[in-house]
């Protein structure tokens, strides 16, 4: 009797779990797997506008594929460059991140108001705002600034002028500028991630830190024998997220070729581009999660 009301109770939780599931089944399916569908096919066809509207598509095969593959020199460089650059950014917003969440653990004044300072950032980076941003500061610092220079949302006075009677070397003032530069990027990139390891970080039992401090740990080792430890698998939610926010941020010069397509109607070369893209994004996503999967620790274990 008791395992049949058990059974039953497994049950109707099973059924609560399906219904706060389906809107996302829901959402993914007419926003993600149907379109993702659609653009695979557009990969292998080339689209033209019909007469009454929408496209008419004519099977190419690999065509589309081979042009970027051999004739297209410039495609392998920028998608090698965009894979290859988001991992170290990915590694600062990582370490920046769980400094800044293990700084806001600490009791001190107005640590709600830090709090959230650097959460708001996300707020603020939703809905036409980032638009305008991204689009208008973004598109306009790279008009002025060439197109091989790299703009930010608020950038530093020329440090060169300021420091030139002090000779310091010019490469020297171009790093501590771009450094500068990257500041407010970097805080804009991980409100997120700061609030993902401040509650892994709030849910540490004191005990743990509390036995260590009476066998004599030091801070140091505290940190990489209790902490670390202790965050690894939020890590591995962070990291990914990082990696793929980082993958489609507009500044990557892969989406921007994507988006470049779609604005002249080529929407032939944008769908396979973005198809390329989506794959080679879901392996690194993939091998960094099965490495940081075997790495991290669970309590469980």
């Amino acid at each position: 009797m008791k395992q049949r009301k058990f059974r039953s109770l497994e049950r109707q939780r099973a059924k609560w779990g399906w219904l706060f599931l389906a809107p996302w089944i829901l959402g993914i399916s007419v926003f993600f797997v149907w379109p993702m569908i659609q653009t695979v096919i557009y990969s292998f066809s080339n689209l033209t506008i019909g007469e009454q509207g929408g496209f008419d598509a004519t099977f190419v095969g690999a065509e589309n594929y081979l042009y970027f593959f051999t004739k297209d020199s410039f495609f392998l460089t920028n998608l090698t460059t965009s894979l290859v650059e988001t991992i170290p950014s990915t590694l600062l917003i990582i370490t920046f991140s769980t400094m800044i969440a293990l700084l806001l653990r600490e009791e001190f004044p107005m640590r709600g108001l830090a709090r959230a300072v650097f959460f708001l950032p996300v707020i603020i980076a939703s809905g036409p705002v980032i638009s305008i941003l991204e689009t208008q500061v973004m598109m306009n610092g790279a008009a002025q600034a060439g197109a091989e220079a790299t703009t930010h949302l608020f950038q530093a006075p020329d440090l060169t002028l300021v420091f030139a009677d002090l000779g310091v070397p010019e490469k020297v003032l171009e790093s501590i500028t771009t450094i500068i530069n990257e500041i407010f990027d970097l805080m804009w990139k991980s409100g997120v991630q700061i609030l993902l390891m401040l509650s892994a970080v709030n849910n540490i039992p004191k005990s743990f830190y509390e036995v260590a401090m009476m066998e004599g740990a030091t801070a140091w080792e505290k940190f990489w024998k209790i902490t670390l430890p202790t965050l690894s698998p939020t890590l591995v939610v962070v990291v990914i997220y990082t990696l793929i926010d980082g993958f489609v941020d507009y500044d990557n010069v892969i989406i921007q070729t994507i988006t470049n397509y779609s604005t002249v109607n080529n929407y032939t070369y944008s769908a396979t581009v973005g198809v390329i893209y989506c794959v080679c994004v879901l392996a690194v996503v993939g091998i960094v999660s099965w490495i940081m999967s075997r790495i991290a620790f669970y309590s469980a274990e």
